[in-house]
């Protein structure tokens, strides 16, 4: 820490935070776009600009050692998608990103609309439902889950298992430390559920074996490349599905508006995920001293990147606490940025807009009540959301 860093003194990842980061986050960028987190003994970036510059840079940024809060999780998580460098990362994008491009997506769209009318027409037959585990998680743990492709065991556990994930790449508190034995459950499963004959043929996940047999995937890397399609791509989308359900019920204005021009559901659903950020942040390791302003952040120091504070900085999002539909699509951090943008961000927005599009013929309001924060390490979301389609 040098002398000119500002210090802030707090638990990212106790519960108190978890449920009201934000007046946090403002606290840090009023601060500076680096600061120095006392409890946990590491730096964070907190304001747009250097948190988009710093992903995009990722020699001096590296992941290879790990994202996570804390040593214990960089080092059971490293070696992922998220937590490499070029030459392995590379290799696992490689063999993940071919089915999640927006053309080869949309072979699968008629499904998802299908699957989100079907939805829509149920729940307003209804009196009430949970928007999260009736709606948002509708989506991810079907039609997703049929395209990652696990035999029905590995499918029943993936929301379980991405949960873990999350919670050991924060820090290893009394949720991170809780998540291990499903962390070495999904391992175990991997290493002998997720074979050949086991996998839905198609799938994404045969998809790598594949690629293992064809001689393009190392043997050793596909174990990566199946846990990389089970964590990231359900928790973040059931968070901002969930985020889009709080804000248009509670601004029936919104919902007007969207009914009105549908045109506007890619800026809803970026909008929900930048309100939501579901990944709050990962850290990066500096490879070599670098300088932001009059701080120098030494070599092999852990930098957090705080996405869920770079996307409400005021001098980039005005009003930037509430939900518009007139923002730039994508400019946001919510997808992350540089070689490490989430690789599923179609998928995400593809599966919201037909959600939207959906609601947009046959709903007139939304009524919301009182969410619930789910208490995850790295996930913003809800747990619980009371909701009502008229």
């Amino acid at each position: 820490m040098t002398s000119l860093q500002p210090k802030y003194d707090v638990d990212l990842y106790g519960d108190a935070c978890i449920q009201d980061p934000w007046p946090h986050y403002a606290a840090m960028r009023a601060l500076g776009p680096v600061v120095w987190l006392a409890h946990h003994e590491c730096y964070a970036l907190t304001q747009y600009d250097v948190v988009r510059a710093a992903l995009r840079d990722h020699q001096n940024f590296s992941s290879a050692k790990g994202v996570a809060g804390d040593d214990f999780g960089c080092e059971l998580l490293q070696g992922n998608t998220v937590a490499s460098d070029p030459p392995r990362h590379s290799a696992l994008r490689a063999a993940m990103a071919p089915p999640l491009r927006a053309a080869a997506l949309e072979s699968a769209k008629p499904l998802i609309e299908d699957a989100a009318s079907a939805l829509i027409s149920d729940l307003l037959t209804r009196d009430g439902f949970d928007a999260v585990r009736d709606f948002a998680w509708h989506l991810p743990i079907t039609v997703v889950r049929d395209l990652v492709g696990l035999p029905d065991y590995g499918q029943d556990k993936m929301l379980k298992w991405a949960a873990a994930a999350f919670n050991v790449l924060g820090c290893q508190n009394a949720r991170g430390e809780a998540a291990l034995a499903d962390i070495q459950e999904m391992r175990g499963f991997i290493a002998e559920g997720a074979v050949r004959g086991s996998l839905k043929p198609g799938s994404w996940t045969d998809r790598v074996l594949d690629m293992v047999d064809d001689g393009e995937l190392d043997a050793d890397l596909a174990p990566f490349a199946i846990r990389d399609f089970i964590n990231p791509s359900l928790d973040t989308t059931i968070s901002a599905i969930g985020q889009l359900i709080w804000q248009l019920g509670c601004q029936p204005d919104l919902w007007r508006d969207l009914r009105n021009n549908e045109k506007l559901a890619r800026n809803a659903a970026n909008e929900a995920v930048r309100l939501a950020t579901p990944i709050r942040g990962f850290s990066r390791r500096t490879a070599t001293d670098v300088v932001i302003g009059k701080v120098t952040i030494p070599a092999e120091s852990r930098v957090m990147m705080l996405f869920a504070s770079a996307n409400r900085d005021e001098t980039v999002f005005p009003d930037p606490d509430n939900f518009r539909l007139d923002r730039p699509a994508g400019r946001h951090l919510g997808f992350g940025a540089g070689i490490h943008t989430c690789v599923g961000m179609h998928l995400a927005l593809m599966e919201i807009e037909a959600l939207i599009s959906a609601m947009v013929s046959s709903v007139e309001r939304i009524e919301v009540g009182e969410p619930e924060i789910a208490m995850n390490n790295t996930i913003c979301a809800f747990a619980r959301l009371p909701a009502r389609f008229h």
